[in-house]
């Protein structure tokens, strides 16, 4: 089974869970609060609670391509 990548819902707060091997761009959504949003090719995307860089950062620790 892959590693996931915990991150957290931002309407109710509960945990999600990402298999950073099938995620193809993470971005801001420019609202307000700003979403930071996690595409998985083009037919579903995931908004989560953490910011870009923590998001990235994440998904980096599990997929050990840090310093790309």
């Amino acid at each position: 089974m892959p590693r996931l990548c915990k991150f957290t819902s931002p309407s109710d707060g509960k945990p999600v869970y990402v298999n950073p091997d099938q995620v193809s761009v993470v971005y801001t959504f420019k609202g307000q609060p700003p979403d930071t949003i996690i595409a998985f090719g083009k037919d579903f995307q995931l908004g989560v609670k953490e910011s870009l860089e923590e998001t990235v950062r994440i998904l980096e620790s599990v997929t050990g391509d840090a310093g790309r």
